[in-house]
């Protein structure tokens, strides 16, 4: 489903978090509609600079994530300190849809953006060719004009509001602005009251 995240615990201090593609420029559907392509197994090629990267925990969310480990372990859950297997101990609520507003694992959405065809040409002189969401040219899906404007419709007002309720700083940074970085991206100033402003003229439509 559009609204699944997927997630792997790398060590003890990171982890990676998997959010479908059309969820995150579109967070406003419902999170049960079937995503884009859903081919269960296939060959992968994705962006290494989309990544996001510089994102700090807090130290409740960290619970929270501990949290849905364990309600969603089949069996065994395992923790450096026995305290850490109990994180529903420490929090007030244990209703997923609280857990950071219900964005807990959502990226920085100024960091994503539209298009994302992918084209490979090989020394014999083939090409192949990939969508944002994998379809090749031949399938239903490949160019979804209207698929691509409500997407940037919805993904431009989710931006906003993140900026709004998130601040000028960033949640994750990649690197696909080529961006020199030790740290995360911060908007400036005359940007983010630009992103406030979006906001306040959504909210107005609403």
């Amino acid at each position: 489903m559009v609204g699944t995240h997927t997630y792997f615990p790398l060590s003890i201090e990171k982890i990676l978090i998997l959010t479908n593609l059309a969820w995150v420029r579109n967070p406003y559907q419902s999170e049960r509609k079937v995503h884009p392509n859903p081919t269960l197994f296939r060959d992968t090629i994705f962006m290494f600079t989309d990544i996001q990267t510089y994102r700090s925990l807090s130290e409740q969310e960290v619970l929270e994530i501990n949290y849905i480990t364990k309600r969603r372990a089949l069996r065994y859950v395992a923790g450096a300190d026995r305290e850490w297997l109990f994180p529903e101990r420490y929090l007030p609520s244990t209703h997923w849809n609280k857990f950071g507003q219900g964005l807990l694992p959502m990226p920085e959405p100024r960091e994503i953006h539209m298009g994302g065809e992918v084209m490979v040409s090989y020394k014999g002189g083939g090409v192949d060719a990939w969508n944002e969401y994998r379809h090749r040219p031949w399938q239903k899906g490949y160019q979804d004009d209207k698929r691509s404007a409500e997407e940037s419709k919805a993904l431009s007002r989710f931006q906003a509001e993140w900026a709004e309720t998130q601040g000028p700083e960033y949640r994750g940074t990649s690197f696909q602005f080529h961006r020199d970085l030790r740290g995360p991206y911060v908007t400036p100033d005359e940007s983010h009251q630009h992103d406030l402003e979006r906001a306040r003229r959504y909210k107005r439509r609403r």
